[in-house]
This record gives structure tokens, sequence and C-alpha cells, in this order.
């Protein structure tokens, strides 16, 4: 069971699949959890889009004003930047049961990575990493409390 933050998903999905490179069935594995955090983040990007359609000004058709520069015409700054920051700091947590074998594959990619990264990919492996330790920090927690 790894926990990571909505904002981090695509950032950590793409480490996996672009950065880190394997065959077979440490492939496999990576990618069920790849597929995994790209399905959660497709999900909170869908969420993004509602909720900028309950903040922002609608055409007729109830579809979101652009200026010209891309950006969306937002009614309720505010709300709407409480919401969304609300949204991206949500937690997601990693713990099916299935995925219980892939979640040790890639912990064990992450921990023995040892190509020099920066930006984005170095950013990823350390959140990568740092939910790996915390979890197993909770895991140990767990045991300790269970054999009292």
């Amino acid at each position: 069971m790894i926990t990571l933050q909505n904002k981090d998903l695509r950032n950590v999905a793409d480490f996996l699949q672009n950065t880190v490179s394997v065959k077979g069935k440490k492939n496999v594995h990576r990618m069920r959890i790849v597929k995994t955090l790209a399905e959660k983040d497709k999900e909170v990007r869908e969420e993004e889009v509602s909720l900028l359609k309950d903040y922002a000004k609608l055409d007729d058709q109830g579809e979101i004003i652009f200026l010209d520069n891309g950006q969306p015409i937002i009614k309720e700054k505010k709300e709407f930047n409480e919401a969304h920051k609300a949204l991206f700091e949500e937690y997601f947590v990693l713990d099916d049961k299935n995925l219980e074998s892939a979640l040790k594959t890639v912990e064990k990619l992450v921990n023995d990575f040892d190509k020099e990264l920066s930006g984005q990919q170095a950013e990823a492996h350390f959140i990568f990493a740092e939910a790996f330790e915390i979890a197993n920090e909770e895991n140990k927690e767990e045991e300790i409390d269970s054999d009292e």
C-alpha cells in the first residue's frame, strides 16, 4: 500500500513508464501500477472539469467559455482555487490486494534506481521513494501493535 497526492499521479506514472525501463515480469508489474495511476489521474482530471463547470462562465450549451489565451473565465476565483487545491491535495491510497506483488516490484525498482535524475523525474522518484518509506514505517508500527 502506498499513498500519493492526486497532484502527483501523472508525474509518478510518467516516471515509471518513461524513465524506468525493465523487461518481463518486472515490466508487467510496472505497467499494472502505471495503468492504475493513469486511471485515477484521468478520474481526477474529469473531476477538475466538473469543478470548472461549477465556477466558470458557460455558454448556451453549458460549455466552459475560454479567453483567447486558453484560460477559462472563472466567475468565483477564490472559491474555485480553494476547491481546485483541495481536489489535487487529496490522497489516493493504492492498496489493491491484487497489486501487492506489483507494488513490491515497483518499490524495488524505485529503491534500486541509480541513474542521474533532474526536474520532474527527480521529483517523481523522491515522491515514490518517500511514499514507500512511509508505508513501510506504518507496516512496522502495525506489526508492533499486533505483537503487544
